[in-house]
């Protein structure tokens, strides 16, 4: 196998598409002189799809309306449907969507427009070959393909009839020797096969879909194109490297894919050529001169029929766009019909974007925003990018017209625009996958289900199932908020004392109950069911609210116990005497609980006191050192101040201070030294009676 043919790749073309789409929604277009035209404010609007029967008749695209008729009497006219004020392409995308859908039961498919698309079919091929039992294939499987080159023997001018047709695949079936029917085929034969393939294919999207196309098929996206155009329609041929040269020397070079714009201009300029064929008279040195290393290497392959570039897998558009011409004296001059018409199409962008993510799961972060000003006959004068934030038509043509509002001569306090528009164009490009839940909800969702599996074996979890049989699908569907709040008032609790219950490790230890309070808490557990969601939220709160009063209960008798060393008056919610020492066991089991039950992987040690807490719990524990931490250092200030009170007390025998500022100064800061030197850091000064013992307590109230 020779250099550029290890492969095997084929270019469908549907037949004048939007003709067949409106042969479809109406029958009695078919086999009739037939065109698709938009807009008729101007002879009858103009003509972008012509039927092969009008063509016939010398009718071709972007004539008006009303002058195909004067060549074909009988001319059957089908309008596109409009839409924001333009033309809606809706039925022939969704009618493309369907023919994308049965080709890429074949092969790797790669969009190209909206009636075409690329097939890499190597990897097919070499699968049918090895299924392949006989060393002949039945001429009769290729009914409507062709061969270029074949016959050899066939002169220019004789017409493209069926009986030439035949002689040339029979021809081109007998240079396949049986030996390259073996492990090593020949390219031919992958070719051929590549077409059976094309057959099969062509046939299931005209039965399932009522649509007819043409192929081209060959050894790369170049070939493949070419061949397609050259029998059509309905037909499919085949183009071997070995016919390459002598379709390439009548071939132009405005003719190659990726050569019809600037690039092979400069080739016909610079070298002074007209065909394709002509460039192999240059060397890869002299082409590489003239248009650098990389392109130079590029067109001395090409024009050898060889190239590699890849078919990539893709069956959406990489692109979504919508765009309006105003030729002649329909251009825009004025500042608010650029924003009317920029509305207009960002309403067509919005409706195409959105359906587009939630057909297909992705979303465009580009926006393209170009526009031709009145005497330029480029087809774009001027195009610029920014970010797409969000789907919404105001958003995107207020954003458009800030890209272009630069190009108005006329100033942006005035309102005529200058110079007038003749194309308006926005497109969406970019796109990557979107997310799979959004917002809040999501995330909730996603908690609420971590926690459940979490506390699988807990009891919790053969509530939540009972629970869940008595809630409507629609509500379970809805209800993420709610469900994660309802996860955190439902957590397995153990009751302690008499007080409130605390959350222990995943694992439920109810305490005993007498049989009003069981009663009361049956009564309120068949409540709970009943309630709306609503509640769950609210008793969240409760709870948390709760267990940070009894947190700070706690911490309240720790700073009892660590001050009653020193008899320092503790203002407590209940208690205004130092605590008895045997209090201490106590306050200890509720803030340091035994380690808690569950499974190892899910327990960590505490690095300060050496405790085995659960990971989800871990942040709570090391709140609880720090709190430790700040009250050792409240009691130290508590300590600080009763001396400083002391020192205060025996000040207060000394005679008053001078009246003078300056003496009274110097008096306060001897006697602040003295208090630094004998007790450390010189502590607040108190504001009221027992303000200094207040610490914790009041730092809570004043939040």
């Amino acid at each position: 196998m020779e250099y550029g043919e290890e492969r095997v790749v084929a270019l469908v073309d549907m037949d004048c598409f939007y003709v067949q789409v409106e042969q479809r929604l109406n029958p009695a277009l078919r086999n009739t002189p037939c065109v698709v035209a938009q807009y008729k404010t101007w002879k009858g609007g103009g003509i972008i799809a012509v039927s092969y029967e009008a063509r016939d008749h010398g009718v071709t695209r972007n004539m008006w309306v009303d002058d195909a008729k004067n060549l074909c009497q009988d001319l059957q006219v089908a309008r596109v449907r409009e839409l924001h004020g333009k033309a809606d392409l809706t039925h022939y995308r969704e009618a493309s969507v369907e023919v994308i859908e049965v080709m890429s039961r074949f092969a790797v498919i790669e969009r190209a427009s909206i009636d075409e698309a690329y097939m890499d079919l190597t990897a097919a091929v070499q699968q049918r070959l090895k299924d392949m039992s006989v060393n002949r294939i039945d001429p009769s499987l290729l009914k409507t393909t062709y061969i270029q080159g074949y016959p050899q023997s066939s002169s220019e001018l004789e017409p493209h009839t069926e009986d030439l047709r035949s002689r040339g695949l029979h021809q081109w079936l007998a240079s396949l020797t049986p030996s390259s029917l073996g492990e090593q085929s020949s390219a031919g034969l992958q070719l051929t096969v590549g077409a059976f393939i094309v057959e099969e294919m062509r046939a299931a999207v005209e039965e399932q879909t009522g649509f007819r196309c043409s192929a081209g098929i060959s050894h790369n996206k170049v070939l493949a194109k070419l061949a397609c155009g050259l029998n059509k329609p309905n037909r499919q041929t085949i183009l071997p490297l070995a016919s390459v040269t002598e379709l390439f020397n009548s071939l132009p070079i405005g003719k190659i894919r990726n050569l019809g714009g600037k690039l092979g201009s400069s080739i016909t300029e610079t070298l002074g050529v007209e065909n394709m064929g002509d460039l192999t008279r240059f060397s890869q040195a002299q082409l590489e001169l003239h248009f650098g290393d990389k392109t130079g290497r590029w067109l001395y392959d090409l024009c050898r029929g060889i190239e590699f570039e890849a078919v990539k897998p893709r069956q959406l558009p990489k692109s979504i766009g919508c765009s309006k011409n105003f030729p002649g004296k329909t251009s825009l001059a004025t500042k608010e019909e650029v924003q009317f018409w920029l509305h207009q199409l960002a309403l067509e962008l919005e409706e195409r974007l959105t359906k587009d993510r939630d057909v297909n799961g992705r979303v465009a972060k580009s926006l393209t925003v170009g526009v031709r000003q009145l005497g330029d006959k480029r087809p774009s004068s001027f195009s610029r990018c920014c970010a797409l934030v969000r789907y919404e038509a105001t958003k995107i043509s207020s954003d458009s017209f800030a890209i272009i509002k630069s190009l108005n001569t006329a100033g942006n306090q005035q309102a005529a625009w200058t110079p007038p528009l003749t194309l308006l164009h926005i497109s969406a490009s970019k796109f990557s996958d979107a997310p799979s839940s959004g917002g809040i909800t999501g995330f909730l969702s996603t908690e609420t289900s971590l926690s459940q599996s979490r506390f699988s074996t807990s009891q919790l979890s053969n509530k939540s199932s009972l629970d869940a049989k008595s809630v409507s699908p629609c509500k379970q569907q809805h209800g993420t908020i709610q469900s994660f709040f309802q996860k955190a008032t439902e957590r397995p609790t153990i009751q302690k004392d008499g007080e409130e219950e605390v959350s222990v490790g995943g694992k439920a230890s109810p305490a005993p109950k007498s049989a009003s309070e069981s009663h009361s808490g049956a009564e309120r557990r068949s409540s709970d069911v009943s309630e709306s969601p609503r509640r769950h939220i609210k008793s969240f709160f409760q709870k948390r609210s709760t267990e940070r009063s009894s947190s700070m209960k706690n911490s309240l008798n720790i700073v009892e116990k660590n001050n009653s060393e020193d008899c320092v008056p503790v203002v407590s919610p209940s208690r205004t005497q130092c605590e008895n020492p045997d209090n201490e066991q106590a306050t200890d089991v509720e803030l340091n609980p035994n380690p808690p039950s569950g499974a190892s992987e899910d327990l960590l040690t505490c690095d300060r006191c050496s405790q085995e807490v659960l990971a989800w719990e871990m942040p709570e524990h090391n709140d609880y050192h720090f709190a430790m931490d700040l009250q050792k250092s409240f009691s130290s200030s508590s300590s600080s101040s009763a001396a400083t009170t002391s020192c205060n007390i025996s000040s207060s025998s000394s005679p008053p201070p001078l009246r003078g500022g300056v003496t009274g100064s110097a008096q306060s800061s001897r006697v602040k030294t003295k208090i630094r030197g004998q007790s450390g850091p010189a502590a607040k000064k108190l504001r009221s009676q027992g303000g200094s013992a207040s610490t914790l307590d009041s730092f809570f109230k004043k939040n």
